[in-house]
């Protein structure tokens, strides 16, 4: 698992049909060297994995308006976002 850490430089998300949606992050300590991740939620997903990673997208909405430095962890090999933590400040 690879982790990446900054602050949230940018958030947006993308609704879909049903309970599906995508959330992208851009993530890092400036935008001009952020990385790229995404929460997508799918309509397979159980209803508490579909509540936790409205969670995430909340959090990360909340880090971006107030700034918090986060640290996002997800696969070595993609970026989807499987765990979240906003740092201290």
């Amino acid at each position: 698992m690879a982790t990446t850490t900054g602050r949230v430089q940018r958030l947006i998300v993308i609704p879909g049909t049903g309970n599906t949606s995508t959330a992208c992050a851009s993530i890092g300590p400036m935008p001009s060297s952020a990385e790229l991740l995404f929460i997508q939620r799918r309509d397979t997903d159980p209803n508490q994995v579909g509540a936790y990673k409205n969670s995430m997208i909340d959090a990360l909405s909340s880090a971006l308006v107030g700034r918090h430095p986060v640290s996002a962890i997800h696969g070595d090999a993609d970026g989807e976002i499987t765990e979240l933590r906003i740092d201290a400040s």
